[in-house]
C-alpha cells in the first residue's frame, strides 16, 4: 500500500473537494460560484459544526439567502467537478445561531426542531460519512484562522479575506501584507522494541486511556529529528530506523499529524512529569489481557493513534484492537 492509500484510511483525510486555486483569482467566477444553483454552504458556531438531530446542517442556496449573514462565506472546493452534479461548497460561521438560523426554522423540512444545535466536530464525526468529515475538518480549520486572525501581523490593520477566504490581506494600502492560514505540525510515533510497543498517557486523559508518543514539530528540525527529540524529552528512550507511516488533519483547532514508526535501541525510560503520567511497554497478547481487564484503553478510532497502534497489533495477532474492546467516545 503506498502512502496515500494509507493516509486516506484515516478520519478527515477522504477530501472530495477540488480546491480551484486557478478559479479563485477571478471575482466574477467566484460570485458565480457563491450562486450557482446546486451551491452547499456548512454552517459553524466559531469551534463547533451546526446540527439538526443527527444531521449537519447544510443550506441550499435558497436556504442561505433567508438569512442575514454579516460575515463572508469562505469557498472550500468544488465537489464532483465537471459533472452535472458539480457543487461549489462554502462555510459559513454564525456567532449567535438562535438569532441567525431563525428563519430557516419556518421552513417545511426543518419544522419538527425548536432550535438547531452547536456540536464539537469530535464529538459528532461519528455521525458524517468519510468525505462529509473531511469537508467539516477543512471548513472547522478554516474557520478557526478567519476567527482568531483578523489583524495583519505586520502593521496592525484589519485583514480582508480574499481568494475565496484562503488567504487574508492586510487593508492598508501601504502595507496589504498577504496572510496564510496558519497548520501546526506534530509528529505522532509509534515506538516497538522487539516484540513490544511503548504505550504512554497524559494526567489529563480518561482513567485507562492510553496512546502512542506524539508532540509538535520545533522550528530548525526535520520532521524525523522532532520524532527523536520527542521521544528523548517524554520517555529519555533513543529510538533509530525511523518511517513514514501516514498523515491526517486534525482540525482541533488547526494541525497536521504527521505519522511514524520508530524502533527504540533502549527500553528503561525516565517519564517527563510536565507532561506524561504513565508508560508501559506490552506485548500484543499483554495488550489483550489489560484490554479485556479494562485497565488500557486505546485511543478512539477517528485518531491517526489508533491507526498506528491497530496497524502493529493487527501484524501481531491477525486481529483488531475492536475485537477486544469496543470503541469507546472521545474525552478531552
Amino acid at each position: 500500500m503506498d502512502h496515500l492509500s494509507r493516509s486516506l484510511l484515516n478520519t478527515f483525510t477522504a477530501q472530495p473537494l477540488d480546491r480551484v486555486a486557478h478559479g479563485r483569482k477571478d471575482k466574477d467566477w467566484l460570485s458565480a460560484q457563491a450562486n450557482h444553483r446546486n451551491a452547499r454552504f456548512l454552517v459553524l458556531n466559531k469551534h463547533n459544526l451546526m446540527a439538526y438531530g443527527q444531521q449537519p446542517l447544510i443550506l441550499s442556496l435558497a436556504q442561505f439567502q433567508q438569512l442575514d449573514v454579516s460575515e463572508p462565506t469562505a469557498l472550500l472546493g468544488v465537489k464532483d467537478k465537471g459533472t452535472e452534479q458539480e457543487s461549489p461548497v462554502f462555510k459559513i460561521n454564525v456567532n449567535d445561531p438562535d438569532t441567525a438560523l431563525a428563519p430557516l426554522l419556518n421552513n417545511p423540512e426543518f419544522a419538527d426542531i425548536e432550535a438547531f444545535e452547536a456540536h464539537p466536530l469530535r464529538g459528532f464525526v461519528h455521525c458524517l460519512d468519510g468525505d462529509t468529515a473531511s469537508m467539516y475538518s477543512y471548513a472547522s480549520i478554516l474557520n478557526h484562522w478567519h476567527q482568531t486572525t483578523r489583524f495583519c501581523t505586520r502593521c496592525g490593520s484589519g485583514l480582508v479575506q480574499k481568494e475565496g477566504g484562503v488567504i487574508q490581506q492586510c487593508s492598508n494600502d501601504d502595507c496589504r501584507h498577504i496572510e496564510f492560514p496558519r497548520i501546526n505540525s506534530a509528529v505522532i510515533m509509534r515506538v516497538t522494541n522487539g516484540e513490544k510497543i511503548l504505550l504512554a498517557r497524559q494526567e489529563t486523559w480518561p482513567e485507562g486511556r492510553y496512546s502512542v508518543l506524539a508532540g509538535f514539530v520545533e522550528v530548525g528540525e526535520t520532521l524525523e529529528h522532532a520524532v527523536q527529540r520527542e521521544v528523548m524529552e517524554e520517555v529519555n528512550v533513543p529510538v533509530e530506523n525511523i518511517n513514514y507511516h501516514s498523515c491526517q488533519p486534525w482540525p482541533f483547532p488547526n494541525s497536521l499529524m504527521l505519522g511514524y514508526t520508530a524502533e527504540a535501541s533502549a527500553t528503561e525510560f525516565e517519564l517527563e512529569q510536565d507532561d506524561i503520567a504513565e508508560a508501559m511497554w506490552l506485548t500484543a497478547d499483554e495488550l489483550i489481557e489489560k484490554m479485556r481487564e479494562g485497565t488500557v484503553m486505546p485511543p478512539p478510532n477517528l485518531s491517526i493513534s489508533y491507526r498506528l497502534i491497530n496497524d502493529w497489533f493487527a501484524e501481531k495477532t491477525g486481529t483488531q484492537l475492536s475485537d477486544y474492546q469496543p470503541e469507546a467516545p472521545w474525552q478531552d
